[in-house]
């Protein structure tokens, strides 16, 4: 066999070894990879807003991945510090894999929502972030107790231009200047009111009314009503841990303040958390 001859072969010999490893490299390495993921759902959750007023309407929406229509998702709550889910309801979800559902909490407080994607077929079962809700509810101030008061004192109602508010706070008749102050709880946000002077005063007395956060020192509300004139107001008192409320009686004629007026804060009101 000539040089030439003998080249050729051994080309061929190299050409056809190289294309017997190659599919042998090729099934070590598919056998060595790792198993494709199976798919799992993937749902969110949000809220219509992250306060609501006790029994009012709260909407809780979301979506699920993949969607498959008339698929049913768990929607789970936990109240406060449990560490228990608790279901809600089985809400279907739309072709799009939407799903939306209406609640009226009733119990104050801290809550959080879940929805959980129970597993369908090769789909695996997946589960949203909770979704965090403060539930809160109007109390009356007159309940809370007076850290302090001074011819200030609650009182079933008072009327104020022939309208009688119930509860209220008054001044007590025969005094020219009193003071009440009360240590508010930290989830207190809004204070409201009515301000004004009670039927009881006299025709030429106003009420000079001071509403404060005592212990920053910065003012809420400083005006004076005569008989008959009120307004309603409303506060946030969002990190207020002492509220402070001075009055004095002014009668016309007289520089010193002088007994004649009523001043009332008419069915005074916090909306608090707990």
């Amino acid at each position: 066999m000539n040089l030439v001859s003998k080249l050729g072969v051994a080309a061929l010999a190299a050409a056809l070894t190289a294309g017997l490893t190659v599919p042998a490299a090729s099934a070590a390495s598919a056998g060595n990879a790792p198993l494709a993921r199976k798919a799992a759902y993937k749902p969110t959750l949000k809220a219509s807003s992250p306060t609501v007023e006790a029994t009012k309407k709260l909407v809780l929406s979301g979506k699920v991945k993949p969607a498959t229509k008339g698929t049913k998702v768990v929607l789970e709550k936990r109240i406060g510090d449990s560490k228990k889910w608790s279901t809600e309801a089985k809400l279907k979800v739309s072709k799009k894999g939407t799903f939306t559902y209406s609640d009226k909490p009733k119990t104050v407080g801290i809550r959080y929502y879940r929805v959980v994607a129970p597993k369908v077929g090769k789909v695996k079962a997946g589960k949203s972030k909770p979704v965090k809700v403060t539930v809160m509810a109007w109390r009356s101030l007159v309940k809370t107790q007076f850290r302090q008061t001074e011819a200030t004192t609650g009182t079933y109602g008072a009327k104020i231009a022939g309208k009688l508010y119930e509860p209220a706070i008054v001044g007590v008749a025969g005094f020219a200047q009193g003071y009440g102050d009360w240590n508010l709880d930290s989830t207190c946000t809004t204070l409201r009111m009515r301000i004004g002077t009670g039927d009881v005063g006299d025709t030429n007395a106003t009420s000079h009314i001071v509403l404060a956060d005592a212990l920053k020192g910065t003012t809420l509300f400083d005006k004076s009503f005569a008989l008959t004139q009120s307004e309603p107001a409303t506060f946030d008192i969002t990190g207020v841990f002492r509220l402070s409320f001075t009055w004095t009686s002014n009668v016309a004629g007289s520089a010193a303040p002088q007994a004649g007026a009523q001043p009332v804060l008419a069915q005074p009101e916090l909306l608090c958390a707990s």
